[in-house]
Formats: structure tokens, C-alpha cells, sequence
């Protein structure tokens, strides 16, 4: 039994002492995934790694990856070619720029990939930049964004325009008087599992103009002035994302056939302003769905300005002033409610007071939900 219990030991000791070794070494590759091309170092003590990330960016190549130890490094970034760049932890491996105005990290290259760093925006007391990430040629696809974290002032922490096929991932954005990700005449992106935590008097999660075909998806939008909004956009997806204590959740402004579906809206405040809006379509929206939502503690759950041929329907309102409100300049009915739980079950029809402008003549008109909901709904795919 001894001589057993002595060889088990003496096979853990060498297995340990051929970890050991590896594991410490200061030029392993961590866990990402695989290149096809080379590897460039930067920081750490290995032999030949650089002390500038943009000197190890300037000597990649096509299809490269340059992998950046744990420090803070103060530069501006040019991305020319298509590479990976990779943070050793997202906590401590930190870049700032060196001067006001213009971006930290611009792009030039389709299939670029950013993955775990610090971004800082600010770079003094006083002086900021424009931008942390933006791209600039007339079109930019297939770029990766993940899993950093991003400080942003008065600045954009993301601006994309004209970029296809993108992915913005598991980031976490922290913001001050600033929009977290600005995307303008894009398409075919994914925006899916990041945090925007803000300031109630001036911070926007997500803001889209000219976008369509692209989804947004398990984000969490805490204490911004605006969660997501989307100006003259169409064919978007906004799905299953957390919105609590923004004053607007959700607004579409000239936008359609979007998708509002299985979102949770919490607008808890300590007082009422007159914003704290759920949901709000203005200026000729039309054939949008809202659907199986959960609106709550809102001003105005649902508000619809000028919005026409929407589809309300199966969701759930609760502790809202108001559950739902519209304006229009329609005489007849101009959107479709059904199926939503009005904070309580209902056995006639739940009216939905609006006003509508006839003639510069403003009547109080009502639209209604003929089938209102017995029992708030469950919201799929939600955890």
C-alpha cells in the first residue's frame, strides 16, 4: 500500500513540475483562438517583443495576431491590415491617447478583430478625443469588438459607418455625456451581450441611423438618458434586452418594420420626469411590432406620435402612470392592439386613449385592445 501511495505521488510530482514550467512562461499564447499567421508580442519581457503596440501593428501582416501583455500604454492606433489584436486581460491591459481630438483606434481594414483591453477616452484633466474606435473608409466589414471595457466622457466609444457584417460583443461601456455605439448607413450586424451603464443626463446606449438588418440582442442598458435609439432605420431586431432606470428605453424616430420583441423595461426612478418613456414611435414610423414585451414603472409605457400600422400586441404592462398613449392625424384607428396585459385581468375590451389632430382640430379618440390578456405573460428567452 505504501509503495502504491509512494508512485501515485512520485507520477503527481512530475506532472506538476512539467505544468509548472509552462504555465510560467511569460511568451505563452494564451487561450484565444488560432492564427493562421504570425505572432507579435508586445510588453512582457520576452525577446523581441515590442514596446509599442503601433510597431508591432506596423510590422503584421495580413492574417497576423499581435498579442498585447498586461500595462498601460499611451499611444493612438492605426489599423491598416487585417489583423487580430488581443489583450491579455481586459482589466490591465489598458490603452489611453496621448492627445485630444481625433479616435484612439482607427480602422482601415476589413476583418479586423479588438479583443480584451481598456479603452480610455479621456487623456488629462481637460483634454479628450473624438472617438475610442472608429473606421475610416467609405465601407468596413466583418469586424469583431469584444469583450473589452470602455471609458467614455464626452466622446463616442464605438462609431461605425457604412460597416457590414460586424459584431459588437460581451463589451461593457461605461459612459459619461456619450453615445456607447453609433452606427450610421450600416447593415447585417450583430450587437449582442453588452453593458451600458451611463448618466441619466446625457449618456445613450446605442444610437442607429440609416441602419437595417441588423439585431440587437441580450444587451443591458442601466441609467442612460437614452437606451436604444434609431433614426430613419428599417428591418432591425431588438430582442430580449434589459432596459432599467433609463429615462427613454426604446425610440424609433421615421423608422420601420422593426421588431421590438421580448425586451424587459424597468424605468424605476426615485421621482416622475416627464420623459420615462417605454417604448416611443414618432414621425411616420409605421409597420413596426411590439410584441411580448415587459413595460414597467414608466410614464408612459408605450408612447405612439404619428406612428402608424403597428402592432401592439401580447405584451404586458404593470405600474406604469399611463400603460399606453398615441397621437395621430389618422381619423380612423392607426395601429393594432391585441392580446396585452393591462396591469390587471380585463373582461371588456381595454381602450387606449389618444388625440388626434383632424383639421388643426384635436378630438380625444380612442383605439382598443377587443382581446385584452387574463395573466401577464412569461418573457422567452430571458434569464
Amino acid at each position: 500500500m505504501k509503495r502504491k501511495c509512494l508512485a501515485i505521488g512520485i507520477i503527481l510530482l512530475f506532472i506538476g513540475m512539467n505544468i509548472i514550467p509552462s504555465t510560467a512562461q511569460n511568451n505563452e499564447k494564451p487561450s484565444i483562438p488560432t492564427s493562421n499567421g504570425k505572432w507579435l508580442y508586445v510588453g512582457g519581457d520576452g525577446p523581441g517583443n515590442y514596446t509599442r503596440i503601433q510597431d508591432a501593428i506596423d510590422n503584421a501582416s495580413d492574417g497576423d495576431t499581435v498579442f498585447v501583455y498586461s500595462g498601460m500604454y499611451n499611444e493612438r492606433l492605426w489599423i491598416l491590415n487585417v489583423i487580430s489584436l488581443f489583450g491579455e486581460s481586459r482589466n490591465t491591459t489598458i490603452i489611453t491617447c496621448p492627445s485630444s481630438n481625433g479616435s484612439l483606434i482607427y480602422l482601415y481594414a476589413d476583418g479586423i478583430t479588438i479583443t480584451g483591453f481598456t479603452l480610455v477616452s479621456k487623456t488629462n484633466s481637460y483634454r479628450y478625443i473624438d472617438r475610442i474606435i472608429s473606421n475610416q473608409n467609405d465601407h468596413i466589414e466583418n469586424i469583431t469588438i469584444s469583450k473589452n471595457i470602455l471609458y467614455t466622457t464626452s466622446t463616442d466609444s464605438i462609431n461605425l459607418r457604412d460597416c457590414s457584417y460586424s459584431t459588437i460583443s460581451d463589451n461593457i461601456f461605461y459612459l459619461n455625456v456619450s453615445v456607447g455605439i453609433y452606427m450610421q448607413i450600416s447593415s447585417n450586424c450583430t450587437i449582442t451581450n453588452n453593458l451600458f451603464n451611463g448618466n441619466p443626463d446625457g449618456a445613450h446606449g446605442i444610437y442607429f441611423y440609416r441602419c437595417r438588418d441588423t439585431l440587437i440582442s441580450n444587451n443591458s442598458f442601466n441609467s442612460n438618458e437614452g437606451g436604444l435609439a434609431m433614426t430613419w432605420s428599417e428591418s432591425n431586431t431588438i430582442s430580449k434586452n434589459y432596459f432599467f432606470s433609463n429615462q427613454n428605453a426604446i425610440s424609433l424616430d421615421s423608422s420601420w418594420y422593426n421588431d421590438i420583441i421580448a425586451n424587459r423595461i424597468e424605468n424605476i426612478r426615485g421621482t416622475w420626469g416627464y420623459f420615462h418613456i417605454g417604448i416611443e414611435l414618432t414621425d411616420d414610423s409605421s409597420r413596426n411590432i411590439i410584441e411580448k414585451n415587459f413595460i414597467s414603472h414608466c410614464r408612459f409605457g408605450v408612447f405612439l406620435s404619428r406612428a402608424w400600422d403597428t402592432m401592439i400586441s401580447m405584451n404586458t404592462f404593470m405600474n406604469n402612470i399611463v400603460h399606453a398613449r398615441f397621437f395621430s392625424d389618422n381619423i380612423l384607428p392607426s395601429n393594432h392592439w391585441d392580446q396585452n396585459y393591462w396591469g390587471r385581468p380585463r373582461v371588456l375590451p381595454k381602450p387606449i386613449f389618444g388625440v388626434k389632430s383632424i383639421y388643426n382640430i384635436y378630438p380625444g379618440f380612442f383605439e382598443f385592445d377587443w382581446h385584452p390578456a387574463q395573466e401577464p405573460y412569461d418573457i422567452p428567452g430571458m434569464s
